[in-house]
């Protein structure tokens, strides 16, 4: 019997998160969109996020 907990590595690539756009705003907003959204249309209403209202790590604020 082995005492040996370790794991075998993978070589499994890193999955990157969704395409995204940033876009501002008539009033001069910023908001973080998928890639595919109109900018002419309401970005809330595409489910775009208002930059002013998200916790960056770093910032942002």
């Amino acid at each position: 019997m082995s005492d040996d907990k370790r794991q075998e590595a993978s070589t499994e690539t890193h999955k990157p998160a969704r395409p995204m756009r940033f876009f501002k705003d008539m009033e001069g907003n910023g908001w973080l969109c998928d890639k595919d959204v109109d900018p002419d249309k309401d970005l809330r209403e595409q489910g775009c996020w208002r930059c002013d209202e998200i916790a960056f790590p770093f910032g942002g604020r």
